[in-house]
C-alpha cells in the first residue's frame, strides 16, 4: 500500500503529521471513518479526522477510564454501561473486572464496531462474553429510557468523541440529569472531558454538569502522547464518595494504584481554569 504524510489539526495553528498507509475507509451515516497503519503508532483509529485511538498507547486511556471508576469505588461492581466505545477498548477493560456480572455497550455507528473487529482486534472486547449487551442506538436516548424504567448500574462510563456532531446531545444538561438517575446509590459514573489546554472549555464544562447532579465530582488526568496534550476525565459519585483511593492492588499495561491516586494530583492551571469559568450551560464549541 501507498504511505503518505496526512496531518490531524489538534487545536488552533497546532497539527500531528503521520506516516499513514490506508488500510480502511467509509463514510457511515454518522461520520467519516478511518483506519491507517503507522510505523511508529501501529494501527490508528480515526473519525472525522480525529484520532481516537492507536494501537501504541490506547491503554492509557482504556485503562485510566475504566479502573479509576471500577478500582475506586468501595465494593466491587456488578452492572456497568458504557455509552459510546465502539471501539470496545473501554469494555475490554470493564470484562477484567470478575465481579461485573452484566455490561451494556450503546454504540450509535455499528460501523465502528465492524471496523474495530476486522482491523484493531488486539484493542477491541470479547463481544460474544455472556456478560455483555450490545446496543446499537443513541446513548442519551438509552439513559433517557433506563432513567424513566428506573433501571441502574454501579458504573457509568461515557466514552464518546468531543462535543461535535451526534456526540453533542451527550454534554446537555438533560443528559446528566439521567446519568444521575441511572446511577445506583453508591454509583460512579465517568466521562472524557477532551484536552484541556488544546480545547480549555470542555472540561470545566463537564465539571459545571457533573457538580450540578453529583455531590462530589473532580477532574483526573492521563497522558496520551497522541493526542498532543494531557486527556481529562471527571469523576462523579451520586453518595458524594471519593474515588482517589483504589481498593485493590490491580495492575494494567499503564493503570496501577499509584497512577491512580496521581491521577488526581492537578496543575494548579487546571484549578485556574475550573475556578475562572463562567458557565451559561452552552455546550463549547470546538474549534480546531
Amino acid at each position: 500500500m501507498t504511505r503518505h504524510l496526512w496531518s490531524e489539526r489538534v487545536g488552533r495553528g497546532f497539527l500531528h503529521s503521520y506516516d499513514v498507509e490506508i488500510l480502511h475507509e467509509e463514510r457511515t451515516p454518522y461520520q467519516h471513518l478511518q483506519v491507517f497503519h503507522t510505523p511508529l503508532w501501529g494501527r490508528m483509529l480515526v473519525l472525522d479526522g480525529i484520532v481516537q485511538l492507536t494501537e501504541g498507547d490506547e491503554a492509557v486511556y482504556h485503562e485510566m477510564m475504566v479502573h479509576v471508576p471500577l478500582s475506586g469505588l468501595a465494593r466491587p461492581p456488578e452492572k456497568v454501561l458504557v455509552i459510546g466505545g465502539g471501539d470496545g477498548g473501554a469494555m475490554r477493560e470493564v470484562l477484567r473486572h470478575d465481579s461485573v456480572r452484566r455490561a451494556v455497550q450503546v454504540e450509535l455507528d455499528e460501523a465502528v464496531i465492524r471496523a474495530c473487529r476486522k482491523y484493531l482486534p488486539e484493542i477491541t472486547c470479547d463481544w460474544n462474553d455472556p456478560r455483555v449487551t450490545l446496543v446499537i442506538g443513541d446513548g442519551a436516548r438509552y439513559m433517557a429510557e433506563a432513567a424513566e424504567r428506573g433501571e441502574t448500574f454501579d458504573v457509568i462510563l461515557i466514552d464518546s468523541t468531543d462535543p461535535v456532531g451526534p456526540s453533542m446531545v451527550l454534554f446537555e444538561r438533560p443528559f446528566h440529569e439521567a446519568l444521575r438517575r441511572c446511577l445506583a446509590e453508591d454509583g460512579a459514573a465517568v466521562r472524557q472531558a477532551s484536552l484541556p489546554f488544546s480545547m480549555p472549555d470542555v472540561m470545566p464544562f463537564v465539571m459545571a454538569r457533573f457538580r450540578e447532579v453529583f455531590p462530589w465530582a473532580a477532574p483526573y488526568r492521563a497522558p496520551v502522547p497522541t493526542y498532543g496534550d494531557e486527556m481529562a476525565f471527571v469523576a462523579g459519585t451520586r453518595d458524594g464518595a471519593s474515588l482517589s483511593e483504589p481498593r485493590e492492588n490491580r495492575l494494567g499495561r499503564y493503570y496501577n494504584p499509584d497512577c491512580h491516586r496521581a491521577a488526581f494530583a492537578l496543575p494548579t492551571w487546571w484549578h485556574d481554569r475550573i475556578a475562572d469559568y463562567r458557565d451559561d450551560g452552552r455546550v463549547p464549541v470546538v474549534i480546531a
